[in-house]
């Protein structure tokens, strides 16, 4: 009687690919060579089947049909029509996007089941150097992004706490009262002159609001004229902040973010300045960027 053969993990996931080519007219085997989370690099690689795509097939990353033009990532140089990726546990995927979801997850596993080696994922090095490239590319594409629309969301939330919630929908004049109310203001020194400064509580919050927009990208955001320390923990920051300086705070916000100049006016009337982001139609004297 003949011994059962015995087969590892690794030759019976091998084989379930040879079988997927077979049946595809359209398709080949590649890998890419991987490492642990260590840097130190596996000796056997994750391979995976390299096809045309199946019609109507779902990409379940990006929930659309895997198409066969795919200008981000021609995995196969020779042939460019080959744009899905078939795994051995059978579920299909955008080239693409499977490796980019590797590489950016720091894992080789299927985005589905789960199934795949652990503790291991792509060697970005010893990725082909067309691949590679066009994984990086897009990989600091998504970064900017990232890092704008968090600093779209730090400037919203300073612009409300300074200026009120619906200042970005109406842009409503408001006078120098409505900014003392809201940010509790009161007479008090800074920098050894009397001047009206925030509260303990909202110096803090301001600054802490502000620091957070700034840090989204401090070569772009940085002011000559704003004379704060950007590195200074706000959870240590016990300064009164000006309300001129945090009205210059806010003006540096608005020009940076929406091209937006901040204005303010007198009004003789009301013996009182106010402000807005429009300049008046008559530019009568008094008027000035704030």
């Amino acid at each position: 009687m003949k011994a059962p053969t015995y087969k590892s993990p690794a030759s019976d996931l091998m084989l379930r690919l040879c079988r997927g080519v077979v049946a595809h007219s359209n398709a080949k085997i590649h890998h890419l060579m991987l490492m642990d989370s260590n840097g130190v690099p596996f000796h056997q690689p994750i391979h995976f089947i390299l096809k045309c795509p199946d019609e109507g097939v779902i990409c379940p990353i990006t929930q659309e049909p895997i198409t066969s033009v795919d200008e981000a990532l021609p995995f196969d140089l020779d042939y460019p029509d080959r744009t899905s990726i078939k795994l051995a546990c059978q579920h299909d995927f955008c080239a693409f996007w499977l490796i980019y979801n590797w590489v950016h997850n720091n894992n080789v596993r299927c985005p589905l089941c789960r199934a795949g080696p652990s503790n291991a994922r792509i060697d970005v090095a010893r990725m082909p150097p067309h691949v590679r490239v066009s994984v990086q590319r897009h990989m600091r594409k998504t970064v900017q992004v990232m890092q704008e629309s968090d600093a779209v969301h730090a400037a919203l939330v300073f612009i409300e706490t300074v200026a009120g919630k619906s200042y970005l929908d109406q842009f409503p004049e408001q006078c120098i009262e409505e900014f003392i109310d809201r940010l509790e203001c009161k007479r008090g020194v800074s920098r050894g002159e009397k001047v009206m400064v925030l509260s303990n509580v909202k110096s803090k919050v301001v600054f802490s609001q502000f620091v957070s927009w700034y840090r989204c990208d401090p070569v772009k955001y940085t002011s000559n004229i704003i004379q704060l320390d950007m590195d200074q923990s706000p959870d240590n920051f016990d300064v009164l902040l000006p309300l001129t300086l945090v009205l210059e705070m806010l003006k540096h916000v608005m020009t940076v973010m929406y091209g937006m100049s901040f204005w303010s006016r007198y009004d003789h009337d009301k013996r009182s300045y106010a402000y807005t982001i429009l300049p008046p139609a008559d530019q009568a004297s008094g008027v000035q960027a704030y």
